[in-house]
């Protein structure tokens, strides 16, 4: 897989979720084989999003480096997942990997991608009265 499809690959996703009212998608391509991918989704009952993955195409595959996925109701997170190397996370079996959760804790989680989380969010989803 290369980077173009990784990002249709991308867009496919989020166009198949029900609950995606819209969304953008900004590429920044450092070299062909390297990329930041970020964006924000919205969703139908007023939540939003916000992504950013860095990724690189080695071997006919697609390696991310770093990612962020915050999950939100206006300013107030409801959750986020990230690699980053938070001094917070560093005795959670998984670091770097982690998730922030909305009463300020830290979790164990593995190596999440995109789809993972808006299965996850598609799980919470409220519709507002349609």
């Amino acid at each position: 897989m290369n980077i173009s499809d990784y990002i249709a690959e991308l867009e496919a996703l989020i166009n198949s979720s029900q609950i995606v009212s819209s969304y953008n998608l900004t590429i920044d391509r450092k070299t062909a084989d390297i990329a930041f991918v970020s964006g924000k989704i919205d969703f139908r009952d007023g939540t939003i999003l916000d992504y950013k993955e860095f990724v690189e195409e080695s071997e006919g595959r697609i390696e991310k480096y770093k990612y962020g996925y915050n999950y939100r109701k206006g300013a107030d997170s409801i959750f986020r997942y990230d690699n980053a190397p938070d001094p917070k996370a560093k005795d959670i079996k998984t670091f770097p990997y982690h998730k922030h959760l909305k009463d300020g804790t830290i979790a164990e989680s593995g190596n999440v991608k995109l789809s993972n989380v808006i299965s996850e969010i598609e799980g919470l989803f409220i519709p507002n009265n349609e």
